[in-house]
């Protein structure tokens, strides 16, 4: 014991009343380390918090002076879209065209120069394709301009294949195509119906793109399906309509629409009066200048707009027809157009034309009359 009556503790009690004061001062430490732990974690929460509001009203207020400002700048500036708004009813005319995407292969390509480039070309062609091969292996059978229209529009293989075996075959046109109650049928130069008959010194198959546009324009118009390619080719010939090389004249769409018992009319080169010509009732036939249709000379048929494209009927490609067309392409290539509509209900036949339309004038100066579409016809 101690001086003062106290027990001594052993060396052993005391080490182990240091160990338990050194673990009491451990957890204090450690408890007051989580104390300041948590009051960061709560200091980072808050300042989150604050930051996102602040973001918050800084986009507020940016949103609302933006607002503010187009706004007051719609208060002072015309609005571009109410400006070229077309007639009410036509389809709206915005200032943003649309832009039609044009798969390169099917438009016009250049016709191979002879029949040797024909072959040529064929014989490529052939190398994957086996009916290609058979007709180049039977070539002599075939006219060079056959050869060259294959070589650059594969859609004729099956016309061009028949070929052979239908050219001797006389064809008068007795016959009625369908007639679509509600659009204008799509009549290809090349169909075997017609297309092995003659037109001046060629085929229809070769160079009647103008009877075929002004065929489908007659059945649509007046509903009567005598009036089929042959016979339309039938009445181009005996009234004038061709010029010395084969070629149809523009007269076929002015004066021979006429003597059909169609109306007429050549219209300016504008998506206002292509647009207006349609919503009336009407079709445009247009000649073709060098371009996707053709790189010679060519008619074609608009026959809708839609969605902000225009849609023709190709009588010498299938491919090109099934797709729409912006204004700005198509009018680049557009060197005169014809308003055609129904007429009266009595129309002249082409057997009993009423007068030689080569003898007459159209709108056109004379030179313009002479222009025709080019014998390879689309090509």
């Amino acid at each position: 014991m101690d001086e003062y009556g106290n027990e001594e503790l052993t060396e052993a009690e005391l080490e182990d009343i240091r160990r338990q004061r050194a673990a009491a001062r451990r957890r204090k430490l450690a408890a007051r380390e989580r104390r300041r732990k948590k009051r960061i974690r709560q200091a980072i929460v808050r300042c989150s918090i604050l930051l996102l509001v602040v973001i918050l009203l800084i986009t507020g207020i940016v949103k609302m002076i933006s607002g503010i400002w187009k706004h007051f700048h719609k208060d002072k500036s015309p609005d571009k879209k109410t400006e070229q708004m077309t007639d009410s009813t036509t389809e709206e005319v915005t200032t943003e065209e649309v832009k039609a995407e044009i798969d390169e292969a099917i438009v016009a390509k250049e016709l191979p120069a002879d029949r040797e480039a024909a072959l040529a070309l064929l014989q490529t062609q052939g190398e994957t394709d086996p009916d290609i091969k058979a007709i180049c292996d039977n070539a002599a059978v075939y006219s060079d301009k056959i050869l060259q229209c294959l070589a650059i529009n594969s859609e004729m293989k099956q016309f061009v294949i028949d070929y052979p075996a239908k050219i001797s075959i006389v064809f008068d046109g007795n016959f009625s195509v369908d007639v679509p109650e509600d659009e204008i049928p799509l009549f290809l130069q090349f169909d075997e119906k017609w297309g092995y008959a003659d037109y001046g010194n060629n085929i229809i198959g070769i160079n009647g793109c103008g009877p075929t546009c002004l065929s489908m324009a007659y059945v649509y118009l007046k509903k009567d399906g005598n009036m089929n390619p042959i016979k339309v080719a039938d009445f181009s010939v005996a009234n004038g309509h061709l010029n010395e090389n084969g070629d149809t004249n523009w007269t076929l769409m002015t004066d021979g629409a006429v003597a059909l018992g169609l109306t007429s009319e050549e219209i300016t080169l504008s998506k206002e009066s292509i647009l207006s010509s349609l919503e009336n009732g009407k079709v445009v036939i247009c000649s073709m200048s060098p371009g996707d249709f053709t790189r010679n000379g060519h008619f074609i048929l608009i026959r809708e707009y839609k969605d902000g494209l225009f849609y023709v009927n190709d009588p010498n490609s299938e491919a090109r027809s099934q797709v729409g067309w912006d204004y700005n392409r198509l009018s680049e290539q557009i060197s005169n157009m014809w308003e055609i509509g129904a007429g009266s209900d009595t129309s002249s036949q082409p057997d009993n034309p009423d007068s030689d339309s080569s003898e007459q004038t159209t709108q056109a100066d004379t030179q313009e009359d002479t222009q025709t579409s080019s014998e390879t016809d689309g090509q």
